[in-house]
């Protein structure tokens, strides 16, 4: 199964916010619409890098209070990490645990499409393999109704 197939399941939508927005702001983002991360782009919605509720919570233990006023500019992970909606999910799977990321971008001619998070892969690969089962137990009864 591809990128794209997740994406089309879930949706396109990213949240993004631009560089110079505070730390509290974006803490405030991850509460309000519970989600773990946010894309950082510029203001010609080009992806400049990503934070994540780890990062923030890396930029806390630092710098302390400090880290709240701060632009999400000075902790982002910058590039991206990204893949195409034409990668496979295993791949990116892959991808992921060899980069220790939990966030990764679609990317499709330079341009945004979607953002999937290892959970968003892990459930989509849950339904493949149920679905496989299916089909898997009414092949075998279908052959031992003909015997």
């Amino acid at each position: 199964m591809k990128i794209g197939d997740v994406i089309a399941g879930k949706g396109h939508h990213v949240v993004t916010v631009w560089p110079e927005k505070p730390l509290r702001k974006i803490l405030l983002l991850f509460e309000e619409r519970n989600i773990a991360s946010v894309v950082v782009v510029d203001h010609a919605d080009s992806p400049l890098g990503i934070v994540t509720d780890r990062d923030a919570l890396r930029a806390l233990v630092r710098t302390s209070m400090a880290a709240l006023d701060r632009p999400v500019s000075n902790m982002m992970q910058a590039p991206v990490p990204s893949c195409s909606p034409d990668d496979t999910v295993n791949h990116v799977l892959r991808m992921m645990t060899e980069k220790r990321v939990r966030h990764v971008l679609v990317m499709r001619e330079n341009r945004m499409i979607g953002i999937v998070s290892i959970g968003d892969l892990v459930k989509f690969r849950l339904k493949d393999a149920d679905l496989e089962n299916q089909v898997l137990r009414d092949l075998a009864l279908t052959r031992m109704a003909g015997e």
